[in-house]
């Protein structure tokens, strides 16, 4: 898959060459996606896409001791910041494609994605994986974002470096992004 690839390479070294920008950039639908997922002490909960683990942390700190918070992630570059975070010392990071990764069935109270649960080769096969992975009652919180033209915050600075730099070659379908 052409988008494992790219978060296994050079966009996953990018993100994580500027990971503390982009982490201001997303905090806000970041924070909105938390509090719904409303954390409690002594939860497990999965963080899909956790990308560099400001969300990851959150979630620890949330769980406490008597909890547990997994990152999975497809971007080795990303891990190594998470794994280094602050607030991520109890947490537990694992290398590979949630669309197949083996999880134990039944094992986490609730599963958070903070813009890393759109982007699937086969979306139907990678929700029923995810789904035994999670408890009979188990809460899913993702944030998402929806095509260009439903996000001025990314749009409008398309349409200007159009303006500068001329249109955007086409996007093929299956790219990554929006």
């Amino acid at each position: 898959m052409a988008e494992a690839f790219e978060w296994a390479g050079q966009m996953g070294r990018e993100w994580a060459r500027r990971v503390e920008a982009l982490d201001r950039q997303l905090a806000p639908a970041g924070a909105l996606g938390l509090a719904a997922l409303a954390p409690l002490p002594g939860e497990r909960i999965l963080d899909l896409g956790c990308g560099g683990g400001a969300p990851t942390a959150k979630i620890a700190a949330a769980v406490g001791p008597q909890g547990a918070v997994t990152g999975i992630d497809i971007s080795p570059d990303l891990l190594a910041v998470a794994r280094v975070r602050p607030g991520n010392q109890a947490a537990m990071f694992l290398e590979g494609d949630a669309e197949s990764w083996d999880f134990e069935a039944g094992a986490f109270d609730a599963l958070f994605s903070r813009f890393g649960g759109m982007f699937f080769a086969d979306p139907p096969a990678a929700y029923a994986n995810l789904r035994r992975a999670l408890k009979p009652g188990a809460r899913l919180v993702l944030t998402v974002w929806r095509d260009l033209a439903a996000n001025p915050w990314a749009a409008l600075p398309a349409a200007v470096g159009a303006e500068v730099l001329g249109p955007a070659e086409p996007v093929p379908p299956g790219a990554p992004g929006p």
